[in-house]
């Protein structure tokens, strides 16, 4: 938790109401059947939308519905288990410790690579969208998804249980998620889930604040992670051996993230 002088008062008349259990559990039910009615639609939508999913899949909006539809039926709730907003140099702050996180990911990955021989995909044009295109549309992706994970989801289960536990069950339902991941055999799925939890625990834990302040950070990490994938492999980042570096560079930096902020806790 921040030290009080970085934290700003939030702007909300029922900052002193604590939600019910009962609602924030309803509130999360809402949440999953929502996310997951939307997360069969969309992808029925992709072929009439004339998107290429390399370029958006729009099934990553489907948390954003879950997160909407959550927020209009418990809108008292959802605001009451946020904390007050960071102050601006403790958000600019973890703003800095995600990018650092993610060039240290990508590094790595690269780095296997080229150790490996294994061929890497680089800034290349995808679908016929020009790189710096893709850079735009992919940002617009991962908030999509953050708007849900750590913007609604992770808060609400965070309220039920201890954070660690709230990080975990939201990297767990993230990652199975991507239902594709868990059909191209043990491997590819098991490096998949490894590295998505180990991804949960970094935008879980460096995306603190309000709503807002944790959907920013957690979208910027989200965002950086798919590119350093793109770079690596394009669209076949869960293609072997690229998925065995991402799961243990993933695990790498996880590991380093939770290690710095164990050292500042105790400060």
């Amino acid at each position: 938790m921040p030290c009080t002088d970085d934290v700003i008062s939030p702007n909300r008349a029922d900052v002193t109401r604590s939600p019910s259990g009962s609602k924030v559990g309803a509130a999360l039910g809402v949440y999953a059947v929502t996310t997951l009615g939307a997360s069969v639609i969309f992808p029925a939508m992709q072929p009439l939308s004339k998107i290429t999913p390399a370029v958006l899949s729009l099934v990553q909006f489907a948390p954003t519905v879950g997160a909407l539809v959550t927020w209009l039926m418990f809108r008292r709730t959802v605001a009451g288990v946020h904390p007050a907003a960071l102050s601006g140099r403790r958000l600019a702050g973890n703003v800095a410790a995600m990018v650092v996180v993610c060039v240290g990911y990508w590094s790595l990955v690269m780095a296997a690579a080229v150790v490996s021989g294994t061929a890497t995909v680089g800034p290349a044009a995808v679908g016929g969208v020009p790189f710096v295109v893709f850079l735009v549309v992919q940002l617009v992706g991962a908030g999509g998804e953050e708007i849900g994970w750590r913007g609604v989801m992770q808060p609400l289960l965070e309220f039920r249980m201890a954070r660690f536990w709230a990080v975990a069950v939201t990297g767990v339902v993230w990652a199975l998620w991507h239902v594709q991941a868990f059909t191209a055999g043990p491997v590819v799925a098991g490096c998949f889930f490894v590295a998505t939890m180990a991804f949960a625990m970094v935008l879980g834990y460096l995306g603190t604040g309000s709503l807002g302040q944790r959907v920013l950070v957690a979208s910027i990490g989200h965002w950086l992670i798919n590119i350093a994938g793109y770079l690596l492999a394009g669209d076949a980042t869960t293609d072997r051996p690229q998925i065995v570096f991402v799961a243990v560079a993933a695990v790498l930096v996880a590991v380093a993230t939770m290690t710095v902020r164990a050292m500042g806790t105790r400060r």
